[in-house]
């Protein structure tokens, strides 16, 4: 069967089974979506289901944590004893037949036709007044769930929003939500301009945070997840004071608390803790097993931190804990749990709100508000650091820094240097550094040559140097 973005599947049964079937699917003819999503019961299993395709391997359990990481000045790939995973990646040469990029890409195009299908059956629904609130809020944890596939999918095969000056370079395709799941259309997209692109994810949030409460379990979508993610997308669009005020709305309302210097080391072995705002769940029964980030990390040793990275941190920094030295490299422990092989992935917490909002203060010139919420998470980590007193670019370069140091290995580096155009050194474990101006075109990844193979529409749009 091909491997085409398939914007018709047979979504319940995909999205209850996670299974690994290519996008290109046909309604079955005995499990309609329409009859598979009849009440709030059902809308709630299909809820569920979306959520478990993003603990695929190639999604957060591995690759889209990863690959940030190792293209950036973070990471490298053990050149003498690995497993043969993602040396491309290390040494700059990946093709559009990649092994890691087209599941990648066919998981989150497929989640983004899955959470669409759930939305589109369930708002045809009439639900009991008692019942109206649960069902609000499930479908907008849809709407929050198919924004966050889009920004991934975005950050992965797109170049940075300010690549150009209007946002009209290439982004990825967005299909006709209308005819989703009609059973028997197949649509085959070309790529929406990035401009489009952050318009649908910022459109999704936006309707996300209407719909849903404003607190639930940190395993499922709310009000203040979706708000997080909304900063982050604004972050990367680089409306500052947007990011600023739903940053500043998330930390002042959300009721999550940074960590204490003394809670930070354990708290990552913890399902959740107070800054989670939201984690994807992973348990001793569900899990990706020896495939997962941390069994990559600590059991295969198959990457390790660089020393530029953690040399940036001082002795007096807790958060150097997490990389401990073992025969001459820089262990990664931020999933420790390689024995259950459970850990859960965060993906939205509260120190990258702080981030994101001293960020939006310093790139509006309010150099005060910046200096104090960067120095929550600096002096967090490290008591000792006396208060930030920087301003204008030099207050900037050190907010940068600091996103390097706090969110590292959490999928972030890459985007970083991309969207600041800084000139990076890929280390390499055995060869001389690769010199990276970013953006350039190898910082994003290839179209998966089974889509450029079989879509018409997008046959003539790969990114250049692929």
């Amino acid at each position: 069967m091909k491997n085409k973005i398939l914007y018709t599947l047979a979504a319940f049964v995909l999205i209850l089974s996670a299974c690994e079937d290519t996008l290109e699917q046909e309604f079955s003819d005995n499990v309609e979506v329409s009859n598979a999503i009849v009440d709030l019961n059902s809308l709630n299993l299909a809820a569920n289901g979306s959520y478990s395709l993003f603990a695929d391997t190639d999604v957060y359990n591995r690759t889209v944590m990863l690959l940030p990481e190792i293209l950036s000045d973070n990471a490298f790939i053990d050149a003498f004893d690995n497993t043969g995973r993602y040396l491309d990646f290390d040494l700059y040469t990946v093709n559009s037949n990649n092994r890691f990029i087209t599941p990648a890409w066919e998981n989150l195009t497929r989640i983004i036709a899955s959470t669409s299908i759930i939305i589109k059956r369930a708002e045809l629904l009439s639900f009991p007044e008692s019942e109206q609130e649960d069902a609000e809020q499930y479908i907008g944890e849809m709407y929050a769930l198919r924004a966050l596939a889009f920004h991934n999918l975005q950050l992965l095969f797109a170049q940075p929003y300010n690549f150009t000056s209007d946002a009209s370079h290439f982004g990825v395709p967005i299909p006709d939500f209308e005819t989703l799941g009609d059973g028997g259309t197949i649509q085959e997209p070309g790529r929406s301009t990035t401009a489009q692109v952050y318009a649908q994810i910022e459109r999704d949030l936006i309707k996300a945070t209407n719909l849903m409460r404003k607190q639930s379990s940190p395993s499922r979508m709310d009000v203040y997840a979706a708000k997080a993610l909304l900063a982050r997308v604004y972050l990367h669009m680089e409306d500052w004071g947007k990011a600023r005020d739903m940053a500043t709305d998330v930390i002042d309302n959300s009721g999550n608390k940074l960590l204490e210097n003394q809670e930070y080391i354990a708290s990552w072995a913890l399902d959740d803790n107070s800054e989670t705002l939201f984690t994807l769940v992973n348990n001793e029964t569900d899990n990706s097993g020896t495939n997962s980030i941390g069994y990559f990390y600590l059991t295969y040793k198959d990457a390790f931190a660089t020393d530029d990275f953690v040399n940036i941190l001082s002795n007096t920094d807790v958060r150097k804990e997490l990389y401990p030295v073992d025969d001459g490299v820089n262990l990664v422990t931020k999933f420790p749990k390689v024995a259950a092989q459970d850990d859960n992935i965060q993906i939205l917490r509260l120190s990258e709100m702080y981030l994101i909002k001293a960020e939006a203060h310093a790139q509006l010139n309010e150099d005060i508000d910046a200096q104090q919420t960067l120095d929550a998470i600096i002096q967090r980590a490290d008591p000792l650091v006396v208060a930030s007193t920087e301003t204008g670019q030099a207050l900037i370069d050190k907010i940068v820094l600091e996103r390097r140091k706090e969110l590292a290995f959490e999928g972030f580096r890459l985007y970083d240097l991309s969207r600041y155009r800084i000139t990076f050194s890929k280390f390499l474990q055995d060869g001389n550094p690769i010199v990276i101006s970013a953006p350039e075109n190898r910082t994003i990844m290839p179209i998966p040559i089974d889509e450029i193979n079989v879509n018409p529409n997008i046959a003539n749009q790969q990114n250049p140097g692929y």
